[in-house]
């Protein structure tokens, strides 16, 4: 990059010259470096749990901007982006300190808590702020897509009469329209909204604390009308002529003979994205009814969706199949992030040996020394020894403390943090045999769909588990298998994803000559993409579908509501 700067010619006088202020090529570390966290987020995830972003997690959120868009348009305010975005943002910040004020002291964190939390430790009066800068604000970042796929909100650019909406509107429906009145009969009782929220003053603290007391994002499942409402914005579609229905409805919920409310449940079904969020919602609920811990632990949910419960019907069986193999992708993702890890460093260090980059025989030799790790396979060995081995339950690896874990009967998620720990090519082998071995036998509609899932980069869960079966076909060696793993899976999938980067190309390594050159910006792994275990767990206990409990063996239970939302859902 050059801007214009001035320079000296030979006589003596200045003329223009550039001069050269940044590189051209930028080589940063890069996020998913080999294309495995997109194929969760990007492909599994919307089909999996439609309209549920990982940072979408309180359920009162959906029926505050919803309340938010209408008050907007209620009273006439400018038909502009840039006005409602500032609208909004002003509201969660307001709403923010509110949250952080909580008479019950409930730990609730909402958008824009870190700028937030030392501002409401103080006595006040409060300053006005916005909550966070990006447009829209945490509505824009969390929760606008969802309420567009749920049919609450039409987004600028919609078609109306054959013109663009300038602006987010609501829909003009009775299950658009109530989760926003339901939310201003909280709390338009209060000084906040009377007075204190069209004004630009200080916020006092007491105003703030009364509404607080309404609006707090822990009062929703105290609030059986608002909840309602809110449960179906997520659940339910519209249709002027059926019984509203809903999983886990409460018969006082104002649910029942809205004429314009929300379908039956056997008709809600009917649309793709609410019928598989309400059966992944009940999924969840029947792993948190066989084990509580699932609320709070991503290992037991993890477990749980690997090893569920019996499905309670053909239509449990397909979701069920559809989260283990979100599951099976994810031992993958992290078995094949060793083998990354460990042929990174060991290519940095062979590089530095020698001054220079790698022929093609000596990448093969550095991805071949691969298997002298943690555990020691060696080099020669068989691949399919090692199968074997897995297959009679007598190969066990050390841990990261030295204690010997039994690959065959450990938890799939216990072996998937062993080689997250361990950080060698060798563990991710053994996890990889062991994670296919296990996967022998699933079938079904919903695991088959789910396993065929691919990104742009890498193949599927199920195109890996049939490559790796016909490799093993000839008998390979372990370093045969490494050398597989790495020129199949890891140097041209990094290429391609790097160059694609222009021109900031987030490279490890490249050929350049004839030679694959090795970038040294610490070699760490890359993350895991979310599996939505914190959302489902905190808008389940929003909208009242499981409590916690006294009994420490079983800390949480399912209500009467999450029972009868099973039931249904799930059949």
């Amino acid at each position: 990059m050059a801007v214009q700067t001035e320079g000296w010619a030979a006589d003596g006088t200045r003329v223009p010259a550039p001069a050269w202020i940044e590189a051209s090529l930028k080589l940063k570390e890069g996020r998913d470096p080999l294309g495995l966290q997109t194929t969760t987020q990007d492909r599994l995830m919307p089909v999996l749990l439609p309209g549920i972003l990982e940072l979408t997690r309180r359920a009162r959120y959906f029926s505050f901007h919803a309340f938010l868009l209408a008050e907007y348009r209620d009273r006439h305010l400018a038909a502009d982006g840039n006005a409602l975005s500032a609208f909004i943002k002003r509201r969660e910040w307001e709403f923010g300190l509110a949250v952080l004020r909580c008479p019950r002291g409930c730990g609730s964190s909402p958008v824009g808590a870190r700028r937030l939390s030392g501002l409401a430790r103080g006595p006040g009066p409060y300053e006005r702020g916005e909550s966070v800068a990006s447009a829209f604000g945490g509505y824009g970042l969390y929760y606008r897509s969802p309420m567009a796929e749920f049919g609450i909100v039409a987004r600028a650019g919609t078609l109306l009469g054959g013109r663009p909406i300038p602006i987010d509107v609501l829909h003009d429906t009775d299950r658009a329209r109530r989760p926003a009145s339901a939310f201003k009969s909280a709390v338009e009782h209060t000084a906040y909204y009377q007075r204190v929220m069209w004004t630009t003053d200080d916020l006092p603290a007491d105003v703030l604390d009364e509404y607080a007391h309404a609006a707090c994002l822990c009062r929703l499942r105290e609030l059986p009308e608002e909840r309602a409402a809110v449960h179906a914005a997520l659940f339910c579609t519209d249709a002027p002529t059926i019984e509203a229905r809903s999983p886990g409805g409460d018969e006082n919920s104002a649910l029942q003979g809205v004429g314009d409310g929300p379908e039956a449940i056997g008709e809600v079904f009917a649309e793709a994205g609410v019928r598989q969020r309400c059966l992944s919602v009940g999924h969840y609920l029947s792993l948190l009814d066989a084990d509580p811990s699932v609320v709070a632990s991503e290992t037991a949910y993890r477990d749980g969706l690997w090893s569920p419960p019996a499905p309670r019907g053909d239509a449990h069986a397909v979701v069920a199949g559809q989260w283990a193999a979100l599951i099976a992708k994810d031992v993958w993702q992290e078995a094949l992030c060793s083998v990354w890890v460990e042929f990174c460093r060991a290519g940095l260090i062979r590089t530095g040996e020698l001054g220079r980059g790698l022929t093609w025989d000596e990448v093969r030799g550095v991805a071949a020394g691969l298997a002298a790790g943690q555990p020691d396979l060696r080099p020669t060995s068989s691949t399919t020894a090692v199968a074997a081995q897995l297959a009679a339950g007598t190969l066990a690896v050390p841990d990261a403390d030295g204690i010997l874990v039994d690959v065959a009967t450990a938890p799939l998620d216990d072996l998937r943090r062993l080689t997250s720990q361990l950080d060698t090519a060798s563990s991710g082998l053994v996890v990889l045999l062991e994670l296919v071995r296990r996967m022998e036998g699933r079938a079904g509609d919903g695991w088959q769909k789910a396993a065929d899932i691919r990104s742009g980069w890498q193949p599927s869960i199920a195109d890996v588990t049939a490559a790796l079966r016909t490799h093993l076909a000839d008998s390979p060696t372990v370093a045969d298998t490494l050398w597989w793993l790495v020129s199949r899976f890891v140097i041209p999938v990094h290429e391609r994803i790097a160059y694609s980067k222009l021109p900031e190309r987030t490279f490890r390594f490249r050929w350049e000559d004839g030679l694959l050159h090795f970038y040294d910006h610490g070699v760490e792994r890359f993350p895991l993409a979310a599996v939505r275990n914190a959302p489902l767990a905190s808008l389940t206990w929003d909208l009242g579908l499981w409590t916690e409990t006294d009994d420490d063996r079983r800390p949480a239970a399912l209500t009467a509501r999450g029972m009868r939302f099973v039931e249904e859902a799930l059949g």
